[in-house]
């Protein structure tokens, strides 16, 4: 991956010289496009020029036509050189998708559709996707829609400007991110009610691979889901090899699962190892790993504490536990590049995670039953019953995020410091 990079670099350094020129590009639509409260943004492949833009549609009031992956379209505005920020760099983040610029489009009549290219079932998956937002959209009230955008989709891009300092306060910005958090919880149940049905692990794991593949297809390869899905990919071929009798159970180790996950992603695309999704990605999952490992002996634990509750409060006890623990490593894996790289922690997450992570289970699974059962007259009244508990989880983050001070940021002015003290506390 390393050597493919090297030798299919692009020279950004002299396409930035041509970005403040641009005014009208051809090119393709190569990314899910983002539709945000006012606007459309979505990534161009330019027939002509060996890079990409960026391209954000104003629509100023005007109504949305829909752009897809694979479009072939001319854009007319203005472009610009990405800018750099004192606590981002934006051009460096850009760079690494092969971006040397951004592109306004003011005006309605800005984008003409010219054709279409691309892979064509891939277009078919975004398609699909926008439908179902447009069903959400015409269901849910605006603040609890952009919410569900975020929790179904991992667009965050009609999110409100308050909710999502909110999220970003307490912690809680995950839960906008599709990805092994939201996969997994997606998984256990069709896992649970599958093995129910007496299904053995080597038929159960492809037909859960099925669902994995088809999330791909709709929500779009961000990198947090890729991650999750070669994970379980991995794992499950794993499972079924053992499952057949081919190799042994023991052999099948999740540590190598996610090493191969790792392995996949960085020959694809090398520059994704100094990309901060992906250190939080895999830093967040190998800490929750290593502290669910046979050494450990946290389950054991979890249930000699809970086997002296009340028999009615050992399962909810029993969840609390083990949520509160994984909540406490993923801190505790993310916490060193959350430190280096923007120099703050969230010392509190994990107790916003106690409270908002059942809700967020809960309107993960009522979103997609009313997203299956949209063309049915049950629409309606499941679109009440998502709308509420999103209300119920924007409530709560809200007033955990305005606690005074309980989960506000903390700010380190030495990263490296913080960076050494929670690789100890973790080890």
């Amino acid at each position: 991956g390393g050597l493919r990079e090297q030798t299919t670099r692009l020279p950004l350094s002299r396409l930035y010289a041509l970005a403040p020129s641009l005014r009208a590009v051809e090119g393709t639509v190569v990314s899910y496009p983002r539709i945000g409260d006012g606007y459309v943004s979505f990534v161009l492949a330019p027939t002509h020029i060996p890079g990409r833009i960026q391209v954000t549609w104003f629509l100023n009031g005007d109504r949305y036509e829909k752009v897809l992956y694979g479009d072939r379209v001319k854009v007319r505005g203005k472009g610009r050189i990405p800018p750099r920020f004192p606590d981002f760099d934006y051009r460096a983040y850009l760079a690494r998708q092969g971006i040397f610029a951004t592109f306004a489009v003011d005006t309605p009549d800005g984008v003409t559709r010219l054709g279409v290219g691309g892979n064509r079932l891939v277009r078919r998956g975004d398609s699909l996707r926008q439908r179902l937002l447009c069903r959400l959209d015409a269901v849910l009230p605006p603040e609890e829609a952009g919410l569900a955008h975020g929790l179904l989709f991992g667009d965050r891009s009609a999110l409100s400007d308050v909710l999502f300092s909110a999220f970003r306060r307490t912690g809680l910005m995950h839960l906008l991110a599709v990805s092994g958090l939201h996969l997994g919880i997606l998984l256990a149940g069709i896992w649970f009610l599958l093995r129910m049905c007496g299904l053995r692990p080597a038929i159960t794991y492809p037909l859960v691979g099925l669902v994995v593949g088809f999330a791909l297809w709709v929500i779009g390869p961000r990198v947090s889901l890729v991650r999750a899905a070669l994970l379980f990919a991995f794992l499950g071929l794993g499972s079924v090899l053992a499952d057949l009798g081919l190799i042994l159970r023991r052999w099948v180790n999740p540590f190598c699962a996610l090493a191969a996950a790792g392995v996949v992603i960085l020959a694809l695309c090398p520059t994704e190892l100094v990309s901060v999704g992906f250190q939080l990605s895999f830093g967040a999952t190998a800490a929750i790993l290593a502290a669910f490992s046979p050494g450990f002996t946290v389950t054991e634990w979890v249930d000699g504490v809970t086997s002296r509750l009340p028999g009615w409060a050992r399962p909810v006890g029993r969840y609390l536990l083990l949520l509160l623990i994984t909540s406490a490593a993923a801190q505790a894996g993310t916490a060193p590049f959350l430190a280096y790289h923007f120099g703050t922690i969230y010392p509190l997450s994990l107790i916003g995670n106690l409270a908002a992570i059942p809700l967020a289970t809960l309107a993960l699974w009522t979103g997609l039953f009313t997203l299956i059962l949209s063309p049915t007259p049950l629409f309606p009244l499941l679109g009440r019953l998502f709308a509420g508990i999103l209300d119920g989880l924007i409530r709560v983050v809200e007033r955990l995020a305005a606690l005074p001070g309980a989960l506000s940021l903390i700010h380190i002015s030495e990263p490296t410091r913080l960076l050494s003290i929670s690789y100890a506390v973790f080890c």
